[in-house]
């Protein structure tokens, strides 16, 4: 088996459309169909069943992803204890980032201690972060961690922040210091898109209070927070993001139930190995964080 068989296996793997992942690998089409068919040949089984106008992994492909996942973060992994071992400090790291804002004190105060290191940053939302580090596409995730339990990868909580209801100060609710949520059902609620982190961990809020929020506006975070300060309806987020908020005309009241806390922190793969820099970096959030 070439690594090259397994690079392209696990890329279709990933996109489930061969001209999609050809064109991304710059390969023909014939030519990744051609590279498939061989290691089907070779392991006596089909990796992949047509779906429609895609294909997905059969039983066989997912087990054996696994086992490709493994051979090539074995490989990886090899090549950066080699480079350490000949005093070649891994000084550039991947990081997916959720929310950069909310992370941009830790960033900044990284970066001034250790100025030989340099960040390459990308932007994950929701739970894609997972494929991104089982990929390779990123070596750290740093964001929030509530939704996805991964036993492949290593969660490591920095801080827990509080929920809160943000609300117009001409709302009644404004005068509590905390709410239940539960008796909040006919607010209307302004939501963010429901593929991001933070949106995925409020819906579970939303089902632990047992109610359908009348959502009357799916939005990104600066236009939510108008249209809270404009008095449109109300929205559920975390206390840190409304102290960044400068405005006099919202209030932010504590949610006691559900109980909920968001937890943010770092994550990895369990079997990666950790180099120079990423052991700097998570080394310095630990205590930034935790002190």
């Amino acid at each position: 088996m070439e690594i090259l068989q397994l690079r392209y296996f696990l890329e279709l793997a990933n996109r489930q459309h061969v001209s999609k992942t050809a064109e991304y690998l710059h390969i023909s089409q014939p030519s990744l169909s051609s590279t498939i068919k061989k290691m089907e040949d070779e392991l006596g089984v089909p990796l992949f069943i047509r779906n429609g106008r895609g294909i997905v992994l059969s039983d066989y492909g997912k087990v054996y992803r696994d086992y490709a996942e493994d051979a090539l973060l074995a490989l990886d992994n090899g090549r950066s204890v080699l480079k350490e071992m000949h005093g070649e400090r891994e000084t550039t790291f991947k990081l997916g980032m959720l929310s950069p804002y909310v992370w941009a004190d830790l960033i900044s105060a990284f970066e001034k201690k250790y100025p030989e290191i340099n960040i390459s940053r990308y932007s994950y939302e929701g739970n894609l972060y997972v494929s991104g580090l089982l990929d390779n596409k990123i070596d750290l995730y740093l964001g929030g961690i509530n939704v996805t339990n991964d036993p492949r990868l290593h969660y490591d909580t920095l801080y827990v922040d509080q929920m809160v209801l943000l609300v117009n100060r001409k709302n009644p609710l404004s005068r509590l210091k905390e709410v239940d949520l539960r008796f909040c059902e006919n607010e209307n609620y302004i939501n963010l898109g429901e593929d991001t982190n933070l949106q995925q961990f409020i819906d579970t809020l939303y089902a632990a209070a047992n109610f359908k929020p009348n959502v009357i506006m799916e939005c990104d975070y600066t236009l939510r927070d108008q249209m809270v300060i404009d008095n449109h309806g109300v929205s559920i987020t975390t206390k840190k993001a409304t102290d960044q908020l400068r405005s006099r005309e919202v209030k932010a009241v504590k949610i006691v139930y559900p109980p909920y806390k968001r937890r943010l922190g770092l994550v990895w793969r369990k079997k990666a190995y950790l180099t120079y820099a990423q052991k700097k970096f998570i080394e310095f959030a630990d205590k930034y964080y935790k002190g």
